[in-house]
């Protein structure tokens, strides 16, 4: 696909880094499916944390202290008169947000992004601040359907767009990296994924006994109480936590099945890779994202939202009733692709050429 307008369009995609998290790596994806049809694509980053792969030129204000690194990028887009920025931050100081909304981005057609049901992680827990950023944004991009509607009942704001996250096709390796049948778990080790829980669950299941391993795969500072729950509970066997790891690909598309057990989400990345490589899911119905990729016995289980009883059932039941299982990999594939990134793209290209 090529980009047909006139003029080529030149777009800041602006994010704190592109390491650790999802958000992170939809901020690296979104430049690359950018960039591919066309776009100047400038890759904004505030911290130097690099891992995810990215697009266009990238522009780090990482070596910069605090305060210096927001004068030098308001300087930077006031210079390259950009006609768009996509904010890819998470905006929690609404101080902070005030100085990017009157000064950083004054004069600047700017798109915020928002990728969770936990609004204040993107609109500040001040409401004065939050309907600021929604009256003075060129657009708001929810990444859910279900985010979207919180906006509105919230603010009383409907102009929000909805463009989900998107993927590109990874081909895993055919290598087996565990000697092991097991199940998966994604994302940085923090309290939101719940791990802790889910290896309580797993433990009442009967996936050790079957000799189905769990397996956990990312870091962070619930690693000591993750472990001790490992210990507690006597897993050290058959539940692995083996920390970060570049190929997840491979690592998902040797799994059983995935499980998510976060208390909430946006638009599960972790969702999307693993339907795309023909794994299906148990998730929680959580208030915005898996049931928008989720399709209940149909290439995968949605859980009651935070019910921690029901998930131990729904283990035993994927990995007892074959039917149910091989009828919800064999459509794991098919359901996502209206998130490839070629399709989602053109969302994108809507807002950014209508605006221009």
């Amino acid at each position: 696909m090529t980009n047909h307008s006139k003029k080529q369009l030149k777009v800041a995609v602006v994010g704190y880094k592109l390491a650790e998290g999802g958000l992170e790596r939809v901020f690296g994806t979104t430049t690359k499916m950018l960039h591919d049809v066309g776009i100047e694509v400038y890759t904004i980053v505030l911290e130097d944390k690099i891992e995810f792969e990215f697009a266009g030129k990238l522009v780090s204000f990482g070596k910069y202290s605090k305060f210096i690194k927001y004068f030098k990028l308001r300087k930077y887009l006031k210079n390259q008169k950009f006609d768009y920025v996509i904010d890819f931050r998470h905006r929690i100081n609404p101080k902070m947000e005030w100085i990017f909304l009157h000064f950083i981005y004054r004069n600047v057609k700017t798109i915020y992004t928002i990728h969770s049901s936990k609004l204040e992680n993107y609109l500040t827990e001040n409401k004065w601040i939050a309907k600021k950023i929604l009256q003075k944004a060129y657009k708001v991009v929810a990444v859910s359907n279900g985010v979207k509607q919180k906006i509105e009942i919230e603010f009383k704001n409907s102009a929000i767009e909805v463009i989900p996250n998107s993927f590109d096709f990874k081909t895993p390796s055919n290598s087996e990296i565990l000697s092991f049948k097991y199940v998966i778990a994604v994302g940085r080790l923090v309290k939101l994924k719940q791990f802790d829980k889910l290896i309580e669950s797993y433990s009442k299941s009967h996936l050790p006994e079957k000799n189905i391993h769990l397996v956990i795969l990312g870091t962070g500072e619930e690693l000591a109480n993750l472990e001790k729950k490992i210990s507690d509970f006597n897993l050290q066997a058959v539940v692995h936590l083996l920390g970060f790891k570049e190929n997840v690909y491979d690592y998902i598309s040797k799994a059983k099945f995935l499980v998510l057990s976060s208390q909430y989400e946006g638009f599960s990345m972790v969702i999307l890779e693993a339907l795309n490589l023909g794994i299906p899911i148990i998730s929680f119905d959580c208030e915005s994202g898996p049931n928008e990729m989720i399709i209940n016995h149909h290439n995968g289980i949605l859980v009651e939202n935070q019910n921690f009883t029901e998930l131990t059932h729904k283990l035993n039941i994927f990995v007892e009733d074959e039917v149910l299982y091989q009828n919800c990999k064999s459509n794991a594939i098919s359901s996502v692709a209206k998130f490839q990134s070629e399709v989602v793209v053109k969302q994108w290209l809507h807002i950014l050429k209508n605006g221009n």
